[in-house]
């Protein structure tokens, strides 16, 4: 995996690490630091890192419209891409109707009045005229947090490239389940031995199964039980086998990424799901549910509940170019304001933080000598040879 960007938690922490008692800055809080890096990583991405994205966005036939991306700043273009694989941009018009619902005042029939081309066989109004763009218009509309288009884009798929602000991307978030265990027994819907508990696993929109036995265990997906056994006495067995395997039986736990929770006593386990490499298996899935027992009369769990849907996401991010430009700005903010702090050293701050900030744009720059001569010789063409 590459690693040219760190994570703004790491950048915070190695601020810290260089914080001492004759710092400046040795009464800055961890809020304070992680909001100055936060604003500093939105003034490094417009100014030095000009991060562009894409995204594939369906016009709606009812309102001509597709809405603004979370993360939105500034709109570089918007078009299809062709057969040859080139961009093909839409024409701006600041004339397009933000609004589908207005009913229509000016008709299009050269025999309308109202129409600018009334008469076309005399001539045109003054003024109005001009080329068409074929693919169709847009407009945006900050207001509405959205962009219009003209008819001829209804219903069809349009790419959107923009800049992005480095902060909105989606942010991590843990995959955390309840289950509610039920005891072993004959009973009708108890636990046998041979039942199966299937759960989502981290990796994959799949899952991991659990086989309840009364022998010894043999493998990490082995739940030993008794043909008797307390609902509570599962669901701590179930708990153990998640967090430490077998290690009396050499047996590894099955991924470290999850991690179980019980109270003392209760039924109940919740299951922590952290680092999560694809969207886990959703509880409301049908087929999920389905997987929670195993023959007639046999019920593994009484409840199942979603607390958290896991999300993937790699938070704020820096680039390591504009790593230390961030560090700078960070300490530079912070002592821009405090009255104990020397001009001096808020000068020095300053021009500190500047000259990162030119090291990092000159660093980012990707226009190199083949870039310069594919660009000199582009109108270029050789003579024809006879």
């Amino acid at each position: 995996m590459a690693i040219d960007y760190t994570n703004i938690d790491e950048v915070v922490n190695d601020f810290q690490l260089m914080i001492d008692d004759t710092s400046y800055d040795k009464e800055a809080q961890i809020y304070q630091l992680r909001l100055l890096a936060l604003q500093g990583l939105r003034e490094l991405t417009f100014d030095v890192e000009q991060v562009v994205k894409r995204v594939e966005r369906d016009v709606s036939t009812s309102s001509l419209l597709i809405t603004l991306p979370e993360d939105y700043v500034k709109l570089l273009r918007v078009g299809y891409k062709g057969e040859d694989d080139m961009f093909h941009s839409l024409g701006y018009s600041s004339d397009l109707s933000l609004s589908k619902t207005v009913p229509a005042k000016v008709g299009d029939s050269s025999y309308d009045e109202n129409n600018p081309y009334y008469h076309t066989d005399i001539g045109k109004k003054f003024g109005v005229g001009g080329g068409k763009n074929s693919l169709g218009y847009y407009r945006l509309n900050r207001n509405n947090n959205s962009i219009s288009f003209s008819s001829e884009l209804a219903g069809k798929t349009v790419f959107m490239e923009y800049i992005s602000d480095g902060i909105g991307s989606t942010q991590p978030r843990d995959h955390v389940i309840q289950l509610d265990f039920n005891s072993s027994g004959t009973a009708s819907g108890q636990i046998v031995p041979g039942a199966e508990l299937k759960i989502p696993r981290p990796d994959s929109n799949a899952t991991y199964s659990y086989t309840f036995i009364t022998s010894t265990p043999t493998t990490n997906a082995h739940i030993q039980i008794g043909t008797t056994t307390a609902a509570a006495t599962i669901a701590e067995k179930f708990s153990t086998a998640i967090n430490e395997g077998y290690p009396h039986l050499g047996i590894l736990p099955r991924d470290t990424r999850i991690k179980a929770s019980q109270p003392t006593g209760s039924n109940v386990v919740t299951l922590t799901y952290r680092n999560l490499t694809a969207d886990p298996q959703n509880l409301s899935d049908l087929t999920f549910s389905g997987n929670l027992t195993q023959g007639s009369g046999v019920k593994v769990l009484t409840s199942q509940i979603l607390l958290q849907l896991g999300v993937l996401g790699s938070g704020p991010r820096v680039h390591k170019f504009c790593e230390e430009a961030l560090r700078c700005y960070i300490y530079y903010k912070y002592i821009q304001r405090k009255r104990g702090v020397p001009a001096n050293e808020k000068q020095m701050a300053k021009r500190a933080y500047y000259n990162e900030k030119r090291l990092a744009r000159a660093r980012m720059m990707n226009f190199n000598k083949e870039a310069a001569m594919q660009t000199s010789r582009k109108a270029f063409k050789q003579s024809p040879k006879i």
